[in-house]
This record gives C-alpha cells, structure tokens and sequence, in this order.
C-alpha cells in the first residue's frame, strides 16, 4: 500500500508514510487516528531517497527498529544500491544487508510472502 500512516512509538503525535507498505489485510482495525495506523499491521516498509536522504538512512532506521517493523527497505539512490534491515533487537537492527544493481532482494521470511524484488526496478522504478 502507499499513502497510509505508521503511528510511531517516538511521541504522542509521532508518525511516518513510507513510501510503500505491507500490512495486513485488516489493517483498518489498527486505525490510530489520521489515516495512521499501529506498527504491529506493518510486516515491510519500503523508502526511496530523495532530498531528504538523511532521514531514510538514519533517522527512519531508528524510528523503524524502535516500531519493530520486521522489515526496512531502503532504495538508497544516492549510492546506487538497496539496504535491508530486519529482526530489531531491542529498539535496533542489526547492519543493513546491502544489494546491488542485477541484484534481487529476496524479501525476509518474516514478512510472510515468497518473493525477490530487482535492484534496478526498486532504483529506477518500473517503466
């Protein structure tokens, strides 16, 4: 899904929109408040870089593994290569699996589908 919320443990009024999840399919029922929903109905969360790199690499990547999102997926344009982070310990995840063009991403067990996803349709998008 795009364009829902994920309510954040961080703060009070603390949320993201990724720019792609997978969640449940009765996500509705974790309805927060504002389109936002409860960490525990998100199984991916997927973010491109853009302007704000810095917030996708660093700061989201706490927020996410403070959440326990299962998984992370970061399509770092910037450096040209896809980073998976999964199983937060403690707040944390440990060092991103990182992929590079011709690569496929072979999407965690833990989300609960089987699937790989292309590098270079994550990086460019799909023409």
């Amino acid at each position: 899904m795009t364009g829902i919320g994920l309510w954040l443990p961080t703060g009070p009024d603390d949320y993201a929109v990724p720019d792609f999840s997978l969640v449940d399919a009765d996500y509705r029922d974790a309805l927060v408040e504002k389109n936002c929903y409860a960490p525990h109905v998100f199984h991916l969360v997927l973010e491109v870089t853009s302007s704000n790199w810095t917030n996708d690499t660093a700061t989201k990547v706490d927020i996410y593994a403070r959440a326990n999102i299962p998984a992370y997926l970061i399509a770092d344009r910037k450096h040209d290569e896809v980073l998976l982070y999964q199983n937060a310990v403690d707040g944390k995840y440990p060092d991103p699996v990182r992929y590079k063009r011709g690569e496929t991403v072979p999407v965690p067990e833990s989300v609960g589908i089987t699937l790989d996803l292309s590098v270079d349709t994550l990086l460019d998008g799909d023409d």
